[in-house]
C-alpha cells in the first residue's frame, strides 16, 4: 500500500519538482532562442528525469541530471570566453550580402532559396535586393538589415523630435489589485477605488475587471470580463459579421 502511494502520488511530484528546479538553475530562454547546448540539456534532463516514473532508479537519475546540468553550466561559462567560444558555439552565417544571396551560406546551413525567401517575408521583405545583410544567428533566427532605401521611415528622417513612449502600468489583473505597482506609483487602494467609481464601477465589482491599467493621461483604462454575455460567445463568431 505504501509503495503504491509512493509510486503514484509522491514520486511524480518529486520528479516534477526536481526537473523544475534543474531548469530554473539552468536559466531562462525561449525555445526559439536555444542553441545546441540548450536543446541538448533540455532533451537530456527530460529523458533522464522521466525514467524514475517507470523504474525505481530515482537517486541515480537525480545524479545524472545534476551532472548534465553542471556540465552545461561549465560549457556555458566557457562559451563566454573568446578563447573557447569558436569551439563551443556555432558562428552566425551570412545569407545575403549587399542584396546578393550567398549560396555558400545557404549550403552551409542547408537552407533552400524558398526557405530564405520565406524568412524574409516573415520580416516584411519580399526582394533580396532590399537586404543589405541577412544573417542566420546561432539560435536559428534570421536577422535582417535592410538597405537605406528599403528600411521604414523613422522619426529622425523627418527631423522631428520623438516623444518617449509611455508603458501602461497594470493595477488590476484578473480581479486582483497589484499593490506593488500602487506602491511604485506612490498611490494606495483608496485612490484606485476613487478612480474605479469615476468609471462607474464599485470596488465590489473588481472580479469583473480583467485588466486595469494607468495610462499616460493619469487615468484608469479598464478591460471588463464579458464572458457571461451571450453576445460575446467566441463560438458564435462568423467572419464578416459585426461581433
Amino acid at each position: 500500500m505504501l509503495w503504491m502511494v509512493w509510486a503514484f502520488l509522491f514520486k511524480p511530484v518529486i520528479v516534477f519538482s526536481i526537473a523544475y528546479i534543474l531548469f530554473r538553475l539552468a536559466g531562462k530562454k525561449a525555445v526559439s532562442q536555444m542553441n545546441n547546448f540548450d536543446l541538448l540539456l533540455t532533451f537530456a534532463i527530460g529523458t533522464i528525469i522521466s525514467e524514475p516514473i517507470l523504474t525505481s532508479k530515482l537517486p541515480m537519475s537525480i545524479y545524472y541530471a545534476g551532472a548534465f546540468l553542471l556540465l552545461y553550466l561549465l560549457m556555458s561559462k566557457l562559451a563566454l570566453s573568446n578563447k573557447w567560444r569558436w569551439l563551443l558555439v556555432v558562428s552566425p552565417t551570412v545569407l545575403i550580402r549587399n542584396g546578393d544571396i550567398d549560396e555558400r551560406g545557404l549550403k552551409k546551413e542547408r537552407l533552400t532559396v524558398n526557405e530564405l525567401l520565406g524568412k524574409l517575408r516573415e520580416k516584411g521583405y519580399a526582394d533580396p535586393a532590399d537586404i543589405d545583410l541577412a544573417i542566420i544567428e546561432e539560435t536559428g533566427e534570421v536577422s535582417v538589415i535592410p538597405t537605406e532605401e528599403a528600411r521604414a521611415v523613422q522619426v529622425r528622417d523627418l527631423n522631428m523630435e520623438a516623444e518617449r513612449n509611455f508603458i501602461p502600468i497594470p493595477l488590476i489583473l484578473d480581479g486582483e489589485i497589484l499593490d506593488h505597482n500602487l506602491k511604485y506609483l506612490q498611490k494606495n487602494r483608496s485612490w484606485l477605488f476613487e478612480k474605479l467609481e469615476e468609471k462607474g464601477h464599485s470596488p465590489k465589482q473588481l472580479s469583473l475587471v480583467t485588466l486595469g491599467t494607468l495610462n499616460d493621461r493619469g487615468d484608469i483604462s479598464l478591460d471588463l470580463n464579458t464572458s457571461n454575455d451571450a453576445h460575446h460567445d467566441p463560438y458564435l463568431y462568423k467572419p464578416g459579421n459585426n461581433n
